[in-house]
């Protein structure tokens, strides 16, 4: 949005900050219980908004305990798409403006990753999307790509650009504006 992130006070940053990581970790009880992990004074209404957008209510309307359904230890009792579902419902319950997602559907089967990147393309409009990925389908996500070779930046501007520098093979391990 502009904004310099020097500018924002640490704690603002944090508040407004959701992170899905790649390899999720649930803890025990429910479902219910794990999405709202960390939070507080949340309202329904963000709650249902969370398990819509995220897939949680693709498994939980099949279940009789729904968002009681216990996770057992680590979230072992689940699919491990459905502890990343869970985890994304997690980081969204706040409605963050800046989200990050490593490897968001690494985890997903095709029909939760179709409704993951429907959902995706609705909220990112509203927010910053950091996505870290392999997957080019998911690109369609992102305005920038920034493109990271061993630790260094080899491409950095507007998707259609790097996307050609990668299709032609131009890029040269040098940083591209």
């Amino acid at each position: 949005d502009g904004l310099d992130a020097g500018q924002i006070h640490p704690s603002d940053l944090r508040r407004n900050f959701g992170y899905l990581p790649q390899d999720v970790t649930l803890f025990h009880g429910t479902i219910r219980d794990n999405i709202l992990f960390g939070s507080r004074q949340v309202t329904e209404h963000q709650l249902i908004r969370a398990i819509q957008l995220s897939g949680v209510s693709m498994f939980t309307n099949l279940e009789s305990e729904g968002l009681d359904q216990q996770v057992g230890e680590g979230g072992l009792a689940l699919s491990r798409g459905q502890r990343q579902t869970v985890a994304l419902a997690r980081a969204t319950l706040n409605d963050p403006s800046i989200l990050l997602m490593d490897e968001p559907t690494a985890s997903l089967d095709a029909r939760a990753e179709k409704q993951f990147i429907r959902s995706m393309q609705l909220v990112s409009r509203e927010r910053t999307l950091l996505l870290i990925t392999h997957k080019m389908h998911l690109l369609n996500l992102v305005d920038r790509i920034i493109v990271l070779e061993r630790g260094h930046v080899v491409a950095d501007g507007p998707k259609d650009e790097v996307l050609a520098k990668l299709n032609s093979g131009t890029l040269s391990g040098g940083q591209s504006s």
